[in-house]
């Protein structure tokens, strides 16, 4: 059809009829669409869908307002401007306080955050007080209701993408559209040659006798695009008569443009269009400021033009303080602090946020001496039907954070949600979706993200589900040993959450700080070897006797894989180590998952006089060791002898051959009385045969090795056997990690054999502990098929 359509809100009914008697004057037919009473929502918009001619379509506060108006508006509003047959104006609304002979008007502004989230938070509101009266609905009332719930929650959850939407399409105030005879009106719907008839007969302007004149937006508006509005054949030409056009006139014209306007496939020729400049007489284009608040990206894929950051911060400046001055003081804070966030080496936005905090604090009163006031009694507490103002805005934000974040917006749910957080920290699961969602999808917050999930584990310590988050998030902030503890307890509260990606993600048990206890991860079915797939737990096995095990360096690897064959296997277990955290997460691990009898000890064996208080004060009942496993030690450094770190040769020497001394000399009394008792050391083919650099640890494993020998001659007269394992290349340990101080990239030195794993020496450990007690295996040396010696590796391939 050849006509322009109107579409408005009804209670801006004056703005349409003033456009209609303006141009309607030079036989431009107009239809209307717009809201009436007895219409369902949803039915302004069934009508834009259905039109195939241009739209001009007023945006106003009531527009935004209105259930009938708002209901479907974001997909007509797309298929218009996918069409190009829609311009946007943007009229002041208007509100009455007497019930409707009087008017006050009402602003309209969208083109920055602080505006767009009134409507948001309009829109929410209107959602929960129709749910409140839902609630106590019945019947067809209730049906209404729902309907209408439906509506409301429908706009809540589009209303900040069609508010997108309509800036990235462009828009025109009130003011512009009017000014130099409609002049863009002309121009976007390719009237232009109509405009010179306009001029002639446009002496007068209609104001409607019950209004007031509109009074443009002194907010600055965003420009429409360059691209005409086009609907196939547009209106032609005016008629060359120096009288006016009639209707049947009009409509009787061909409805072509002339075809040096048009190409080939019929569209319109913009070339000759060009936006208002300065010399059309309207406001000049560099005063229409696009106020992109990208540093909240209310929509980044609808955003207007990025703006350099020194504007962005300038903007965001000045909303906080607009914030601040109207009573808003956490809005404005938070405004500011979340740009610090994004600029965090902005000295202006760094004092901006500074000053706001000194000025906003609360000061004591002017007094000579100041004291606490005295807290008001306690009310007795009464039972109140309505929610509390906090309350619903509350409940208010932290819906707009659950519509963005499900629509992929995460910058304005964090915002949202930061705001219910700031209201009331107890808010139920706010932290958890701050944690979850900042971890996942807005990477560059990784500490922001901690913090979240720390609060998170506040008011929910076993969730299996934030302490998998808090492990990623720890491995992103570089720390291995804190990702591993926290995996470790996501998998024990919940172990369908495990994975042999996030075994090898997390080393599970392999930290990057050097320790005394060189400890690879046992991967047993409670810490299956990355690579391999994670078979069924192993049945718990009742032994006909049940033995207690001391096991030095118990926190990882070897030392924590020996742990875990005997608490499987039933027997009682003492764990040492300096790690106090992964102390008791085994022990609350195997206590549940094995059912085993586990003490802890926390010492470093380095520390003879803590050795010995420990064992000392053992309880009763767990004074009596019958099988010690010296495990704890480390490799430190790989240098010739005339550059070694004398710190380094310390550290292994004090571990690998005082620290096996130390614990040996105070548990091996208790065996000679009892006469009873094994004590297994764990050597190293490093104690067999010396490698270049290798000097000062090779050493000291040729000295446990001897040390072996000669605790066996003292003790073998009082029944006890001494034992020593010897293994090669082992993998899932910190050996590597350790000895290259942390640097990743050299301690791959498993990459292209197949070592053996913490689990094989681990089950010689057992074997040994299990033999019959005529039996003393003396060395057990073993090494991977693909190491014939110490420096003998077939590195094919794994």
């Amino acid at each position: 059809m050849n006509r322009i359509i109107l579409a408005y809100c009804h209670d801006n009914a004056e703005l349409a009829e003033q456009v209609e008697h303006d141009l309607s004057r030079i036989g431009i037919p107009f239809d209307h669409i717009t809201n009436q009473a007895d219409e369902k929502p949803g039915h302004l918009s069934t009508r834009l869908h259905s039109a195939e001619d241009p739209v001009v379509l007023l945006v106003t506060d009531n527009f935004f307002k209105s259930r009938d108006c708002m209901d479907g508006a974001l997909a007509a509003v797309q298929a218009l401007q996918r069409s190009q047959r829609l311009l946007v104006v943007v009229a002041d609304g208007k509100i009455s306080r007497d019930g409707g002979t009087t008017f006050e008007r009402v602003e309209t502004h969208f083109d920055r955050m602080v505006y767009a989230l009134q409507y948001m938070n309009f829109w929410q509101s209107e959602w929960l007080a129709l749910s409140d009266r839902y609630q106590q609905s019945e019947g067809s009332a209730k049906a209404t209701l729902e309907l209408e719930m439906n509506a409301s929650r429908n706009i809540a959850n589009e209303i900040g993408e069609l508010i997108g939407v309509l800036r990235e399409g462009g828009y025109v105030s009130w003011e512009q559209f009017l000014a130099d005879d409609y002049m863009l009106f002309f121009k976007q719907f390719g009237l232009q040659e109509w405009h010179a008839q306009y001029r002639l007969i446009a002496k007068d302007s209609y104001i409607p006798q019950d209004s007031t004149p509109p009074i443009p937006p002194t907010a600055p508006m965003r420009p429409l695009s360059e691209t005409p509005v086009v609907a196939g054949g547009l209106v032609p030409a005016p008629p060359q008569t120096d009288t006016l056009a009639t209707g049947s006139d009009f409509a009787a014209l061909n409805f072509a443009l002339e075809t040096e306007k048009s190409d080939t496939n019929g569209h319109f020729n913009n070339s000759e269009i060009t936006t208002p400049t300065p010399g059309d007489d309207l406001p000049p284009q560099t005063d229409w400021d696009f106020a992109n608040m990208d540093a909240l990206h209310f929509d980044e894929e609808t955003e207007s033009p990025i703006q350099d950051a020194e504007d962005q911060i300038e903007h965001a400046i000045r909303d906080a303080w607009v914030w601040i001055e109207q009573g808003y003081i956490d809005r404005g804070i938070e405004l500011l602090q979340f740009t610090l966030e994004q600029h965090p080496d902005n000295l202006r936005i760094q004092q901006e946020y500074q000053l706001a905090l000194a000025k906003t604090k609360p000061q004591p009163p002017a007094t000579e001496t100041w004291a606490a006031p005295e807290p008001p009694p306690v009310p007795i507490e009464v039972a109140s039907a309505e929610p509390s103002l906090a309350e619903n805005e509350c409940r208010s934000y932290n819906l707009m954070g659950d519509m963005a974040a499900e629509k992929g917006d995460y910058l304005f749910a964090k915002y949202c949600w930061d705001r219910v957080a700031d209201l009331n920290p107890d808010f139920p699961g706010i932290f958890r979706k701050l944690g979850l969602m900042t971890s996942e999808h807005l990477r560059d917050y990784r500490e922001t993200a901690l913090h979240y999930l720390k609060k998170s584990l506040e008011h929910q310590p076993d969730d299996a589900e934030v302490l998998l988050a808090l492990a990623h998030a720890y491995q992103e902030n570089d720390n291995a040993a804190e990702a591993n503890t926290h995996y470790a307890q996501a998998v024990m509260l919940a172990p369908s959450l495990r994975s042999a990606e996030f075994d090898q993600t997390f080393g599970y048990g392999i930290a990057t700080t050097a320790s005394p206890e060189v400890a690879p991860e046992a991967p047993s079915a409670l810490a299956p070897s990355s690579g391999e797939v994670e078979s069924a737990p192993q049945p718990v096995v009742e032994p006909r006797e049940v033995l207690t095990v001391l096991v030095t360096g118990a926190t990882s690897g070897i030392g924590r894989a020996t742990a875990e064959i005997f608490a499987r296997h039933g027997h009682r277990v003492i764990l040492t180590g300096r790690r106090m955290e992964r102390l008791v997460l085994l022990k609350t691990q195997f206590e549940e998952e094995l059912r085993a009898d586990v003490l802890m000890l926390p010492f470093d064996v380095r520390e003879p006089g803590a050795v010995q208080a420990a064992l000392d004060n053992l309880p009763e009942s767990w004074q009596n060791i019958d099988i010690l496993v010296n495990n704890a030690g480390l490799a430190k450094g790989l240098a010739p002898i005339h550059e070694g770190d004398i710190a380094h040769w310390e550290q292994m020497i004090d571990t690998n051959i005082k620290g096996l001394l130390y614990v040996t000399r105070a548990v091996a009394p208790g065996m000679v009385a009892r006469r009873r008792g094994h004590i297994i050391n764990i050597g190293s083919s490093a104690g067999k045969e010396v490698y270049a650099n290798g000097n000062v640890y090779c050493a000291t494993k040729f000295a446990v090795e001897a040390l072996t020998r000669g605790i066996r001659l003292d003790l073998h007269k009082h029944n006890i056997r001494v034992s020593q394992v010897s293994p090669g290349h082992v993998e899932e340990t910190e050996f590597a990690i350790t000895r290259f101080d942390g640097d990743a990239e050299r301690a791959r030195i498993y990459d292209d054999f197949q070592p053996l794993k913490s689990s094989d020496v681990a089950e010689a450990i057992y074997w040994l502990a299990t033999r019959p007690p005529h039996v003393n295996v003396q060395d057990v040396q073993m090494y991977a098929t693909q190491q014939a010696s110490a420096t003998v590796v077939d590195r094919s391939g794994r």
